[in-house]
């Protein structure tokens, strides 16, 4: 007989497939570019980019001086920025500023805003998907359909997308540079790896912990894979401004010194007034301690151990003393994930109702607390509804952190995994 391989042609179904899902992706994304048009005033951590790279590149105006915190204010405010307000001082590296050129070529900043939000709603239902890989999701289709529903409609996932902050882009990274590494693709890792460092205060710990492992495991294609994409963007940006650094640290060191967003020291100080900044560096020291100790445990444990460690950290580092935006509490997608994916794995039936209740509860809260309570209580509001998800995930991760950074221990439990 004349076996004959499968055709590798494209059929009639085929093509009519591609084109049904491309006329739906096309619509979709128009939909949200209207959408995202008519946003309230807001997109700061974006336009900061988007005004220093047209300063550069238009008005050869250096982007990180006063001139770009002054546009950006009187897109956002109306004004100058008042107390407690952010100033939006541009701090980015300006070899990383490079990626927002091509966003510096639209003159009219809301077109530009509305076009990387949209890019960020994209990269929103990636980075769900991709979380729920990482954590080896086998929950009910039903309970999938809601957590991505969750991811796009939660109170700090609609922070970054009003922000238009790349908090969302760069969690979508911290999950691929997990994934790079439980596959051993190190190149991909450490690429990953040097397109973000910045924004410290999502995501620093994060970065060192990795950095930190691939040393001690000896994995030097890590540092291969971010050499290679950090020595072509830093050429690139010597040859265009090649005094950019010192502008670049002394800007970031202004912002350091300002007066906005939210820590555990402005937290604990405003609840604790008598006891200053003390219970907060308690509370540091502490998770950082804590931190250490888990860190350390990952030498002598698996890729399992790693990834738990990892959401960790993320989950920890809100709380670890950074001036922080709500915004980028959207970074905690990923071990809300994991936190979701273990109780299911080990109580299934009871698991999926206990996760409905909780889902519930960390998308009916914070948003409760901004509309009801805010307007009431202030401050006071603002500060529970900075702590109240960093502080459930924690708690959540030690929950299920004997079951996520272990295999099943007996026959029961292999059986409860397969069943």
């Amino acid at each position: 007989m004349n076996f004959q391989p499968p055709s590798r042609s494209l059929t009639t179904r085929d093509y009519l497939f591609i084109a049904v899902v491309s006329i739906f992706i096309i619509a979709v994304s128009a939909g949200l570019f209207y959408a995202n048009l008519s946003l309230p005033k807001g997109g700061g951590d974006f336009l900061r980019h988007w005004a220093g790279a047209r300063a550069f590149l238009f008005e050869r105006i250096d982007p990180y001086t006063l001139y770009v915190p002054n546009i950006v204010q009187g897109l956002v405010y109306g004004d100058s920025a008042g107390a407690g307000d952010e100033p939006f001082i541009l701090d980015t590296p300006f070899h990383l500023l490079l990626l927002y050129f091509p966003f510096a070529l639209l003159s009219d900043p809301m077109t530009a805003r509305a076009i990387f939000a949209l890019i960020l709603e994209w990269a929103l239902l990636a980075l769900a998907i991709l979380s729920m890989r990482l954590a080896d999701w086998e929950a009910p289709r039903w309970f999938s359909v809601l957590f991505l529903l969750f991811c796009f409609v939660n109170f700090f996932a609609f922070q970054a997308i009003l922000e238009a902050s790349p908090v969302i882009l760069l969690t979508l990274v911290y999950a691929g540079i997990i994934l790079a590494m439980r596959n051993e693709q190190d190149e991909l890792a450490g690429a990953l790896i040097a397109l973000s460092i910045y924004y410290w205060e999502a995501g620093l710990p994060f970065l060192v912990l990795i950095a930190w492992r691939s040393y001690k495991e000896g994995r030097a294609r890590v540092l291969a894979g971010f050499g290679m994409i950090s020595i072509v963007l830093l050429a690139i940006s010597f040859l265009l401004y090649p005094g950019w650094i010192l502008p670049a640290l002394r800007a970031g060191m202004n912002n350091f010194r300002a007066d906005y967003g939210f820590s555990i020291f402005t937290v604990l100080r405003h609840a604790l007034p008598e006891y200053g900044n003390l219970p907060a560096w308690v509370s540091a020291v502490l998770l950082i301690v804590l931190l250490g100790y888990e860190w350390n445990k990952t030498l002598t444990g698996d890729s399992r151990r790693l990834y738990w460690v990892t959401c960790l950290t993320l989950a920890a580092t809100p709380l670890l003393g950074f001036r922080t935006g709500m915004d980028n509490l959207a970074v905690l997608v990923v071990p809300l994930a994991l936190v979701f994916a273990v109780i299911h794995d080990r109580w299934k039936g009871v698991g999926s109702f206990l996760n409905f209740l909780f889902i519930v509860l960390i998308f009916a809260t914070p948003w409760a607390l901004y509309l009801f309570a805010l307007p009431r209580y202030g401050v006071l509001a603002q500060q529970l509804l900075f702590l109240f998800l960093p502080v459930f995930t924690l708690l959540g991760l030690y929950w299920i952190r004997w079951w996520a950074i272990r295999p099943p221990r007996v026959w029961a439990d292999a059986v409860n995994r397969k069943s």
